[in-house]
């Protein structure tokens, strides 16, 4: 079982290379954020394989992306990696921020033609853009152009697919070495995985059947958790990052389905409506919408929940598992309680 954490970039590029380097000795990844108007996630994780790290997008998307250059800057940092360590691209089509800025049409299939055409080019092939008609008609691929790295990549990326739904499942269980998930996300929440209606909200068959038949494809699953030295400081930060989600129409079928207080989602909606902002919307998230979403409170509040979920993941077929974002209120802070407090109980095996 693989084991990592999740790091948003929303405090200095120094500050997540020290948590990213403080809490690499026990973990196996360190899964960076791709959120393209903040600090930039190549780069980070090109820092962090510098101090010694495993490191992996958590996630990125080639809409409005070139993944000839994606590919390239995964097998560049793949050259700094050390012995034993790898790196992991895991992948969607984009949330909110893409929808804003760019088209979002054929999402899906953008992302599939992008796992091929990256993957081809790490095989060292001379590739023909003509075969990417959605990337080329996005980016301008010039016809007959053929692309072809100019660098041996020896440590080839594993790609892992961000998404629900049945196109998405079925291009997943077809092409890519994995998937990932989150329990901040209602579809995958402890109340989503305690349904019965857990595999219709995911489509997670065709991913489980076959990683129940090839051990080098792997269900990776987040386990979203805010945690700090102050119980009601740590609720409070997790309760904004619930608000952002709740405040989200798209969410509210299966976060209905899952018996959520649907009273209070909508009037966080309505705080972000009436202009009120995360601080007004976060007011009105009731605590138990905050309990269904993120893990949130002390060190030693936390270890039960995340054991529970774990075993709900592993119930599930899910075969490794990562501390999701948003981690705490003060990421060194939470680095040192994760490190010394929580990992060593759940796995003791990976205590230093």
């Amino acid at each position: 079982m693989k084991l990592g954490v999740q790091l948003t970039p929303w405090v200095s590029a120094s500050d997540l290379v020290t948590a990213g380097e403080r809490l690499a000795p026990q973990l196996d990844t360190i899964w960076v954020q791709d959120q393209m108007l903040a600090r930039n996630v190549w780069v980070t994780l090109a820092a962090l394989a510098q101090r010694g790290c495993g490191v992996g997008t958590n996630v990125t998307w080639p809409i409005g992306r070139n993944p000839i250059e994606m590919a390239s800057s995964a097998a560049t940092i793949g050259e700094l990696l050390p012995q034993g360590r790898r790196v992991t691209i895991g992948m969607g089509s984009g949330g909110a921020l893409v929808g804003a800025l760019f088209d979002m049409s054929n999402r899906a299939a953008m992302v599939e033609e992008a796992l091929i055409l990256m993957r081809s080019l790490w095989d060292g092939n001379e590739v023909a853009l003509d075969d990417f008609p959605l990337l080329g008609s996005r980016l301008g691929y010039v016809p007959g152009a053929v692309a072809k790295l100019t660098i041996p990549v020896v440590k080839k990326p594993d790609i892992l697919i961000a998404g629900v739904g049945p196109r998405v499942t079925d291009m997943t269980a077809r092409l890519a070495d994995g998937a990932i998930s989150a329990s901040n996300l209602p579809v995958h929440s402890r109340a989503a995985m305690q349904s019965a209606d857990y595999d219709s909200f995911t489509n997670m068959g065709p991913l489980v059947a076959r990683a129940s038949t090839d051990p080098n494809f792997r269900l990776h699953f987040g386990m979203n958790l805010s945690v700090a030295e102050d119980r009601e400081t740590a609720r409070s930060h997790a309760r904004r990052q619930v608000a952002l989600i709740a405040g989200n129409p798209g969410m509210w079928p299966v976060m209905e389905r899952i018996g959520l207080d649907m009273d209070s989602v909508h009037a966080t909606k309505n705080a972000f409506d009436q202009g009120l902002g995360v601080a007004g919307a976060s007011d009105c998230v009731a605590d138990s919408v905050v309990d269904a979403l993120i893990i949130a409170g002390t060190a030693e509040d936390v270890l039960e929940p995340l054991d529970i979920l774990r075993q709900l993941a592993f119930a599930h077929g899910y075969t490794d598992l990562f501390l999701g974002a948003p981690l705490g209120p003060d990421l060194s802070l939470a680095s040192d309680l994760l490190a010394d407090r929580v990992i060593p109980e759940l796995w003791p095996n990976r205590a230093i």
